[in-house]
């Protein structure tokens, strides 16, 4: 909810053309009317021409900086009591400091965080509306006082103290204490760090006249200590004498903790508490700088739990959530204190970061030589390594890491941790439960897996790919019975790539959606023009990969497709996979049902490599088993294969679906198949995956062959 601001006026004083660009948009786009200075000469000849209601003032400029700017404009007369909010560093509090000896109302720190700016511009402007509005009425000053926690007070050169009841309650003295209340008995309640800063900044207003603006900690009569700010100024009798000092004091404790539980939810992990990405990155950079002074070797250890995932299937998020909280723990006290970054400019020695899902991320500095960094990976893989108890049950879990060296792979925290995550992968690459170091050719191998994506995106935007389709057969008849759909992709200069070679990097970097969609499109086209030319309804299968599948939108998605090229639903398979299923049952079968009770067909594809149980299966809402190749190998030689593929004939009869032997390659398969009583067959024994020309003409010739 806006105030008034269509008639306040703001000044942002930036010399940096993006910071001040963006202040300036984002002031503006909340009502104030706000203009610009460049440097603290400009911020002053306009200040000397217009009425402000509140600058936003910079710290360094080129020229006069900002604590020059503001003393120069508390000297002039438009400027005196006008709110100045600073622009300084994170937690520099030496910049803080200067910022209220020169006169600013209050600061603002380092990176602006954007949602807050307008609501600490809107705070600066209440509370000097606050301040005018105790110079024009006492009740009206106490009423203001009351809602903004700010009391007021003053004194004379002969040393007696008036204080107002808002004051006495933020200090909680008794009544007694405001009847003889002393400038002495309250600067006792100033925590002893501060109490000499303050006394001096008292007895120079009551000396020479000068005012200040303080924040310090206060420890009240029943013991609770409070941070306060503390504006005072010097009362002047006609003739300009000095005559005392008025002030007020505020309670600004509520804000003081919401500004550092917003700074720690913005830097810090929900889950874990630890730092997340971006303050790890932060933490880091000024431990290595310090290492580059000293030339002392760091590194940087990525840690990520070995297959999470089958912990989440297992014991639900609830459960995966209490296992990473311990994991957590252990990673902070499994690591010596003498290894980790031990300061940082925002006062934390936190350099554990958990930064993605089930990943870690560790600073170590001054480790003397890589084994150490070796000894602590180790050590720390060891205490993931023991047994965790979660809902009653044991759980062990392993882990691997990678290891990045300072100065030897990288110079800024940012490329440690790339370099640390890609020596991650070559761990996992290795069997797991390990750790790795990374090298240059770790680096060339992911600079041509970012070209390899790079590519395979121009691909799919760029009309690449290529649908091939490979018919399904009647063993007894010869007739084509569907086709499965399989795209290809036709690059410029390698050729036709098989799948195997780019359908992993795709579900690696989330291609796959787009490509699936570009799929379905193609299939459901297909089906159209086959429709429209009179040609006999021939249903074709398409793989839908995990994130497709899961996706809110896919039944509508596909809805609105046949709709829209005029296909009956059931014309269109769906194939998927029993790992894929058995990922998130319920939510699986909810899936099934809703895409089946819209009409679409459901396979299951590569059936009896999974992990999945009859008690699953039964639940799953499908129209056809697909028998894997692995299965029908060797199943002209009886034996396990056979008595597997006779099982799951028997066990698609049973469930009335109808059941399709994937990769047929020789005759001898083939009888083997028909004997058990599989005849729809799939493979190169009938035909290779083809373009749909080549396709269509396999279809008239097998139509004039079974007519024979």
């Amino acid at each position: 909810m806006h105030e008034n601001t269509n008639k306040i006026r703001l000044l942002v004083v930036d010399d940096d053309m993006l910071l001040r660009g963006m202040a300036t948009r984002t002031l503006r786009h909340a009502g104030f009317e706000v203009l610009e200075a460049d440097s603290g000469e400009r911020a002053l000849e306009l200040f000397e021409n217009a009425n402000f209601d509140l600058l936003l003032l910079d710290v360094l400029m080129a020229g006069i900086d900002g604590y020059e700017t503001c003393r120069r404009l508390r000297a002039m007369p438009r400027g005196l009591r006008v709110p100045v909010l600073m622009l300084t560093g994170l937690n520099d509090t030496a910049s803080i400091e200067r910022a209220y000896e020169a006169g600013a109302t209050d600061f603002i720190t380092k990176p602006i965080q954007w949602v807050l700016l307008t609501h600490r511009v809107r705070y600066g402007l209440r509370s000097a509306s606050s301040a005018e509005a105790m110079r024009h009425s006492r009740e009206s000053l106490a009423r203001a006082q009351r809602m903004a926690h700010m009391g007021s007070w003053s004194f004379g050169v002969g040393g007696a103290m008036a204080c107002s009841e808002e004051l006495a309650r933020i200090f909680g003295a008794p009544v007694e204490a405001m009847q003889c209340a002393s400038p002495e008995a309250f600067l006792a309640r100033v925590r002893d760090s501060d109490r000499e800063r303050v006394g001096t900044a008292r007895a120079r207003v009551a000396s020479d006249g000068q005012p200040y603006q303080l924040v310090f900690p206060i420890e009240r009569f029943d013991g609770m200590v409070r941070t306060v700010f503390e504006q005072a100024e010097p009362l002047r009798d006609p003739l300009g004498q000095l005559v005392g000092v008025e002030g007020i004091t505020q309670d600004i404790t509520e804000r003081v903790e919401a500004e550092s539980q917003i700074r720690h939810l913005v830097l810090h992990d929900a889950l874990t508490g630890l730092p997340n990405r971006d303050f790890f990155l932060d933490l880091a950079a000024p431990a290595l700088e310090q290492a580059s002074r000293n030339q002392a070797q760091c590194a940087v250890l990525h840690l990520d739990i070995d297959r999470f995932k089958s912990i989440n299937d297992a014991l639900g998020h609830a459960g995966g959530d209490e296992v990473l909280r311990v994991v957590a723990a252990r990673l902070q006290t499994g690591t010596r204190g003498s290894d980790l970054a031990s300061a940082s400019r925002s006062g934390h020695t936190e350099v554990v970061a958990r930064i993605g899902g089930n990943a870690f991320t560790l600073m170590l500095v001054d480790i003397g030589r890589p084994d150490h960094a070796s000894t602590t990976a180790e050590r720390l893989l060891q205490a993931v390594n023991q047994p965790i108890q979660v809902q009653g049950r044991s759980v062990q879990l392993t882990a691997s890491i990678g290891i990045a060296l300072f100065p030897r792979d990288a110079h800024d925290a940012g490329d440690l941790t790339r370099f640390a995550e890609q020596a991650l992968y070559e761990a996992k690459k290795a069997g797991r439960a390990r750790h790795s170091f990374f090298d240059e050719e770790m680096n060339a191998v992911a600079s041509a897996r970012l070209a390899r994506e790079a590519d395979l995106r121009r691909a799919i935007a760029g009309g690449e790919l290529r649908m091939y389709l490979q018919p399904k057969v009647d063993a007894r008849s010869g007739a084509t019975t569907g086709a499965e759909a399989l795209v290809r992709w036709q690059h410029p200069s390698k050729g036709l790539v098989p799948p195997g070679n780019f359908i992993p990097l795709a579900e690696e970097t989330g291609l796959i959606l787009p490509l699936t969609d570009w799929m379905l499109e193609q299939v459901v086209t297909l089906l159209g023009r086959w429709q429209r030319e009179g040609l006999a309804p021939l249903p074709v299968s398409v793989n839908v990969a995990a994130p497709c599948f899961m996706a809110d939108g896919l039944a509508d998605q596909l809805s609105g497709l046949v709709r829209r090229h005029g296909v009956r639903p059931e014309q269109l398979i769906l194939e998927v996979t029993e790992s894929l299923l058995m990922s998130d049952v319920d939510r699986a079968v909810a899936r099934l049902d809703l895409l089946r009770g819209r009409g679409f067909k459901l396979s299951l594809d590569d059936f009896g490599t999974g992990y999945s149980s009859l008690s699953y299966i039964k639940r799953f809402s499908i129209d056809e088993l697909k028998i894997d190749r692995c299965f029908v190998m060797d199943v002209q030689r009886g034996g396990k294969d056979g008595a597997l593929v006779a099982s799951i004939v028997t066990l698609a009869r049973m469930l009335n679906v109808q059941v399709v032997a994937e990769g047929v390659e020789t005759e001898a398969q083939s009888l083997a198949l028909r004997s058990l009583g599989c005849t729809l067959h799939q493979g190169f024994l009938y035909a290779r995956p083809m373009p749909v020309e080549q396709f269509e003409r396999f279809l008239e010739a097998a139509s004039a062959t079974v007519q024979r």
